[in-house]
């Protein structure tokens, strides 16, 4: 079981993301940033091209169209499902941040599917999730 957002949790997040079906026309960049971890500050990009989460980049270099930001008992709650993203945004818990429309709206497809959430479901219940 890995840690949530070690390395080695990243790693099996992009394996899991690049099984997600194809979407044609679905493209764009989002950054997640989540505060005060077991592991400092995380940082990782998600590349989806045709729908499809292509890439899983840790750290904070390059450019995104969006911004998601988490502090770490919500980030534990939404990836656990206990935490509806649109919730999430709309009392504050997290925060969006460039294109907020990309991400919201543009990418809602990929973000909010049933297959996004077997693969968070999944995940979760293969991972740790510490105290931070």
């Amino acid at each position: 079981m890995a840690s949530f957002l070690s390395e080695d949790w990243i790693t099996e997040f992009a394996e899991g993301a690049a099984a997600l079906p194809e979407r044609p026309g679905l493209d764009g960049v989002v950054r997640f940033a989540v505060s005060k971890t077991p592991h400092g500050k995380v940082q990782f990009r998600l590349v989806v091209a045709a729908g499809r989460v292509v890439e899983v980049l840790p750290g904070r270099e390059g450019d995104q169209d969006a911004t998601v930001t988490w502090n770490y008992p919500d980030a534990v709650a939404q990836f656990r499902g206990e935490l509806d993203p649109d919730e999430a945004f709309m009392t504050g818990r997290c925060k969006v941040g460039g294109d907020y429309a990309r991400y919201v709206f543009g990418l809602r497809p990929v973000f909010g599917s049933p297959e996004w959430s077997g693969l968070l479901a999944d995940l979760a219940g293969r991972s740790t999730f510490d105290e931070a």
